[in-house]
């Protein structure tokens, strides 16, 4: 979103001639269609100002020094201090002299973010300029550590010796006979030490005829790790159930467990699932890595105005806020971030999740117990006694669930919770067939928010181009030719060479107002609720999708294989 401090420059920018009207133009445009994108970015990758030049603009504009950012003049050591700053400010501190404290921007000095540096930090803060480039090397360097930490994890064996797709059967079965095949043990942590190299989210044991195959999923897309032989398959699901805490001797219902694994100087929780299949027990593990701190809503992805809108229902003080997406969405992560807006609020927060992925010190969590009669109905009916502001709902999985979720609603709390559907409109009538009266949606659900994850552009490789006619027609954006540049990974080692890092989320917001309420109440089709909301300036996630395209943070090929 687009600050009077971002206009002033770019103003002076116009008077310097470095920009004409019309690129002044496309800046707030651009500027307004993205709540995450810094002001400098805009101007240097998509205006076309080289990096130098809007350093030197905002020091002659808010006269502030300029400094030639380097690694030795930095002796603020503390990394926690500078993560958070970074991430509330978009500063970085780097020397600190009793109650004085220089921070190096890159951005236009904000003066609400420096009035809040001063207010909460208390003290006394000196900005200073620097290239973008200088910058990002030092902030940005985190992803790299992460993979450097990554790449010192010591592979136990070389797993490859025992792929019967890479070797063929007969060498495997040499490895067989020589007696030096390892424990399974230690080939379920090899191939767990390399799924967390390559940045996996989930590992998938399968029995196939003739070979236990092993798959990763990473950023969404499903690799081939290694075919092991068939003789394999027990003892390795042995650790796995061991390790769960699973029932080492009931094979024939899909059961779930948890454990904590340290790889290196790295902590993982790690979700293990089994699923009874025709070849034998199916294996699922998701991990999690331990982090220290929980994410902050503007990180997730949500253009300017999405945001405003989600904010503006998640501060309703009562109703049904619905978070809604496919399975492995990210729907867990959004709702954390939203809870993270009430840190220093005085509501009275409680939780209830199966299980409790990350720990807040402000609000009292209660784990779902199933085995102690402790399921999600009876808990939320518990949770009421203690009166709470905002209860956060794990997931809506059955019937009871949802009706005492909708009843605490009506009677007075906020209630947050997630569903799986396939777009914001489909949660009404998935949130009925669990078991909530259409009336009752009608007058407790505030807003669905939807959520898609894709993949995002390395920022270490990341590069523009012109795209053809036939590119922008395949994304049915044809009518663009010629107006705008996308944007793709070339490939690096912090990438891994395919020219992605991390992701990021696509979203619908829906917000129910009178309208949609009469419509929900009179089982009015998502079609018609969706052409009633449109009217009102309802973005779809096509829509959205193709804003992050334009703006560079996904790419064409990301954005035809999620939309289609």
């Amino acid at each position: 979103m687009i600050r009077e401090e971002d206009i002033r420059l770019a103003r002076f920018l116009v008077s310097k001639g470095y920009i004409d009207k019309v690129r002044m133009d496309k800046f707030q445009r651009a500027m307004n269609e993205s709540a995450s994108k810094r002001c400098t970015d805009v101007l240097i990758d998509t205006i076309g100002v080289r990096e130098e030049i809007v350093a030197q603009a905002i020091s002659e504009e808010f006269k502030i020094p300029f400094i030639n950012l380097t690694p030795a003049i930095i002796s603020v050591s503390d990394t926690v201090q500078k993560e958070a700053y970074v991430r509330k400010y978009n500063a970085l501190p780097i020397i600190r002299s009793g109650v004085e404290l220089t921070v190096a921007i890159v951005n236009p000095p904000y003066k609400n973010l420096f009035d809040a540096m001063k207010r909460d930090e208390k003290t006394f803060v000196v900005p200073v300029v620097a290239k973008r480039s200088a910058f990002d090397a030092l902030v940005l360097k985190q992803p790299v550590e992460e993979a450097d930490e990554f790449k010192k994890l010591q592979s136990k064996f070389q797993v490859e010796t025992l792929d019967l797709r890479s070797k063929g059967k007969e060498k495997v079965y040499e490895v067989f006979r020589s007696g030096k095949v390892p424990n399974a043990d230690m080939i379920v942590d090899e191939i767990l030490i390399r799924a967390v190299k390559h940045g996996a989210t989930d590992v998938y044991f399968e029995p196939m005829e003739g070979e236990f195959r092993v798959r990763y999923n990473v950023d969404g897309m499903i690799e081939h790790a290694v075919s092991l032989p068939k003789e394999l398959t027990e003892p390795m699901s042995n650790v796995m159930r061991a390790r769960g805490s699973l029932n080492v001797f009931d094979k024939r219902k899909a059961q779930d467990g948890v454990y904590t694994a340290q790889y290196g100087t790295m902590a993982f929780d790690l979700r293990v699932s089994t699923l009874p299949t025709i070849e034998g027990e199916r294996f699922s593990i998701r991990i999690l890595k331990k982090v220290k701190r929980s994410v902050d809503i503007d990180e997730l992805g949500f253009t300017a105005e999405n945001l405003l809108l989600v904010r503006h229902l998640f501060n309703r003080p009562r109703g049904l806020l619905v978070i809604c997406g496919p399975s492995a969405g990210g729907k867990t992560t959004t709702m954390y971030g939203l809870l993270n807006e009430l840190r220093n609020s005085q509501k009275n927060i409680m939780t209830v999740e199966d299980p409790v992925e990350y720990r807040f010190e402000f609000a009292s969590q209660v784990h779902v117990d199933v085995e102690q009669n402790l399921d999600y109905a009876a808990t939320i009916r518990a949770v009421m006694r203690h009166r709470p502001d905002i209860i956060v709902l794990g997931e809506i999985r059955d019937a009871e669930a949802g009706a005492a979720a909708a009843e605490a609603a009506l009677t007075g709390a906020m209630v947050v919770t997630t569903v799986l559907s396939s777009d914001a409109l489909s949660a009404i009538p998935r949130l009925a067939n669990l078991g909530i009266p259409h009336a009752w949606l009608a007058t407790t659900v505030n807003g669905i928010i939807f959520q898609q994850l894709v993949r995002r552009i390395c920022k270490f490789c990341r590069e523009s181009y012109t795209p053809t006619k036939h590119m922008l027609q395949s994304a049915g954006l044809g009518q663009l030719e010629g107006s705008i540049m996308l944007y793709r990974g070339k490939g690096c080692d912090v990438c891994g060479g395919d020219g992605y890092l991390g992701r990021t989320a696509i979203h619908e917001v829906l917000v129910v107002d009178e309208s949609i309420q009469d419509l929900i109440f009179e089982q009015a089709s998502p079609i018609t609720i969706k052409a009633a909301a449109a009217k009102k300036g309802f973005e779809t996630l096509r829509f959205d999708a193709a804003k992050k395209l334009v703006a560079g943070t996904i790419s064409l090929e990301e954005y035809l294989r999620v939309m289609g």
